[in-house]
Parts: C-alpha cells; sequence; structure tokens
C-alpha cells in the first residue's frame, strides 16, 4: 500500500495543500503546533472516516470555511485507488471512491489501512480499559467490515436496552427487554470471537518483539478479559444472556447493561506481574512499541500488504534503543510517515531514504538536505 498523493482543501490549519509522494519513508519536520499532526490525521481519516484526535468533526473545518475535502490516491496491490472524503459543517460527510459516491459508511473500510503510533498510545498501559477496546476495534474495523457492523448494531442495542432498564426502574413493564437481550447477545458474541482471535494474534507477535526490544529479560503476555462471569464450551451468545436475564434486577437498580463487550479489557502483564500496576515509565514504552509492531504484523498477515505506518512525534518519548528497534522494524516495503521536530531523532540511513517536508504555519515545503 502506497500512499502517492494527499490534497487538502480548508482542512484544519490547511487552506489549500498538494503533495505527491515517492518514497517510502516520509519525514515532515518542524516546531510544535505548526500542523503535522494534521498530515497524519488527513491519512488516518482515509482509512476509518474519523479522527483519531477530534471529538468533532467540525473541529475539523477551517475556522473560515463551511466544509472541508481531503482527496488522495493509493496504490495497491490490484491498482490505484482514489479515496476523497467531503466533511460539511453541521452536515453529513461524503464520501466517494474511485470517483462513485458510497452510500454507506461501512464501503470506505478497507480501501486504505493505516497503523496509527501516537503519544496518546501511551495510555494503552496505565489507561482505562476504554483505551484498549479502542485499540482493538481500531484495528478489527479495518480488517473486518462485518465487525464493524456489528459493533454498530451493538452499540445501538446496549443503548436501547439501557433506556429500557432506566425505564423498568421507574415503573414501566418489563415485557420489552427480552428483545434487547437477544440482540444484545447475538452481536456481543460476534465481537467477542473476532476480539479473542485477534489478541491471540496479537499475543504471539507482541511477545517476541517485547524480548527483542528487552533484549530477552522480559516476557509480556497479553489476554483478553471479557465482561462474562462464566463461559461453558463456545456458546458465547447463550452465556451472555444468561447472565443478562440472571443480572436483570442489579442492572435495573443500576439503569445499565453490566456484562458485555462495552465492558472488557486486554490484560497485559511483564513477567506475571500486571504492567497496569508495575510498569515503570520505560517498561510502559516498550509494551507499546511491542504492541505497535505487532499490530503492523497482523495487517501485513490479514490484509496480505503492508499498511501505511503513521508515527506521531513518538520517537521523542522513546530512547535511542526504542527508537532503533522502531526504524530497524519497519522494512523498506512499509511506507511510513513521520513527524517529529529534530532531524538527530533518526538514523543516517534513514535522512538519506527519506522524503523530507519541513512544516511551518500551514505550509510544507520540500527540505534540503544539504549542509
Amino acid at each position: 500500500m502506497f500512499l502517492r498523493s494527499l490534497k487538502l482543501e480548508n482542512f484544519r490549519s490547511y487552506a489549500e495543500l498538494d503533495l505527491e509522494f515517492d518514497r517510502h519513508k516520509v519525514i515532515f519536520l518542524g516546531d510544535n503546533a505548526q500542523g503535522k499532526t494534521n498530515l497524519l490525521e488527513a491519512i488516518a481519516i482515509l482509512a476509518t472516516g474519523q479522527s483519531p484526535f477530534a471529538a468533532k468533526e467540525a473541529e475539523l473545518i477551517r475556522w473560515d470555511a463551511d466544509q472541508a475535502i481531503i482527496r488522495s490516491v493509493v496504490e495497491r496491490e490490484l491498482g490505484a485507488t482514489a479515496v476523497d472524503l467531503l466533511f460539511r459543517a453541521g452536515g453529513r460527510r461524503a464520501i466517494r471512491v474511485n470517483g462513485i459516491y458510497q452510500r454507506r459508511f461501512a464501503d470506505l473500510l478497507g480501501k486504505v489501512m493505516i497503523v496509527l503510533f501516537s503519544v496518546e498510545d501511551l495510555q494503552l498501559v496505565k489507561g482505562s480499559p476504554s483505551h484498549r477496546r479502542r485499540y482493538l476495534d481500531g484495528i478489527l474495523v479495518q480488517l473486518s467490515p462485518t465487525y464493524y457492523q456489528a459493533l454498530q448494531h451493538y452499540q445501538r442495542v446496549l443503548l436501547q436496552r439501557n433506556n429500557a432498564l432506566r425505564a423498568i426502574g421507574e415503573g414501566v413493564s418489563a415485557d420489552s427487554i427480552e428483545i434487547w437481550d437477544i440482540q444484545l447477545a447475538r452481536y456481543g458474541a460476534e465481537i467477542w470471537r473476532k476480539r479473542l482471535s485477534l489478541v491471540e494474534q496479537l499475543a504471539s507477535r507482541a511477545k517476541d518483539w517485547h524480548a527483542e526490544i528487552s533484549s530477552g529479560h522480559e516476557q509480556l503476555s497479553l489476554r483478553l478479559l471479557p465482561a462474562l462471569d462464566r463461559l461453558e464450551g463456545d456458546d458465547w451468545e447463550q452465556a451472555l444472556l444468561a447472565q443478562l436475564q440472571e443480572g436483570r434486577s442489579r442492572e435495573i437498580a443500576r439503569g445499565q447493561t453490566l456484562a458485555g463487550p462495552h465492558r472488557d479489557d486486554l490484560e497485559l502483564t511483564i513477567n506475571g506481574r500486571e504492567a497496569k500496576a508495575f510498569a515503570s515509565q520505560g517498561q510502559q514504552r516498550t509494551v507499546v512499541l511491542a504492541l505497535k509492531l505487532a499490530e503492523l504484523d497482523v495487517f501485513r498477515r490479514e490484509a496480505a500488504e503492508p499498511p501505511l505506518l503513521l508515527l506521531d512525534d513518538v520517537l521523542a518519548e522513546l530512547d535511542i534503543r526504542r527508537q532503533n528497534a522502531l526504524l530497524a522494524a519497519i522494512g523498506g516495503e512499509v511506507q511510513t510517515f513521520v513527524t517529529s521536530t529534530h532531524l538527530s531523532d533518526f538514523t543516517a540511513d534513514w535522512i538519506d531514504a527519506a522524503a523530507i517536508f519541513s512544516v511551518h504555519r500551514g505550509s510544507v515545503r520540500p527540505f534540503s538536505k544539504a549542509f
């Protein structure tokens, strides 16, 4: 997968931008708050239609405009694909693939695939379970459009079921809750099966990467912790349905659903000890780095071609040993976009092979490597 061109119109700080790429390594160089992250954000949106950094789509639109546009051409093994997105202030987005408007958001998924590593990912270890669920979901929605659909259905049913629980608590009949139980169990089982399969793949690769980065002194283990009290066999649907029915009185009192994938966690342990509680800052960075490299491996295997790799100012957060491990692991076939404030973060080989752009106040220009 190779991003050949990126064009922005009224996106964030960019009134108009037209970039062409011909290298597998791209460095966006500049001081903080100059618009470097906005470029990676635009590329990430091509994959999922959603920003990894903005809470609202309105934030993507330049302050004096009423819409923002991202245009791109991505070369894949089967040929070039043009992906365009339009965001309207106070309106719906529009998606176009190879000039054809897409009626469903799910039709965008899989056209462009990315692995994003940002400073926020350091929360994967110490942060709340929601950070780790988003990490798993971010991988799965790109690899499996059916997972995205199941997740969307689950979230809608969960909202309806929570509303029904609160209504029952206020004296409304409990008859309607059964239909929500059945649907929640069906979609929840599908989510669990895919999450478990993904964690099994990540666990093997992350263990190897972590051992390599830590020089074999530490062993990383991953385990999905489903929000389910018990499971007999592999009937996730029946197990969740039974728990919802058994715990109904407690859920009515709380006004919320207490079992299901929306309450899952991903357990990370180093040498058998919980990383969240015991890992030092250096160990946390090694864990996250191993997870991201494992994620890259999963995409390589499942998608049959490498994704785009986006590194947002993470090199400054890693020591020299971890920087070198990351840069060496990427390989020459992965197109990688990196933001940084200093070229000193990179090896000489990386600088020689990279296309370097200087970013300053929304202006992006080729950077001269001449001394």
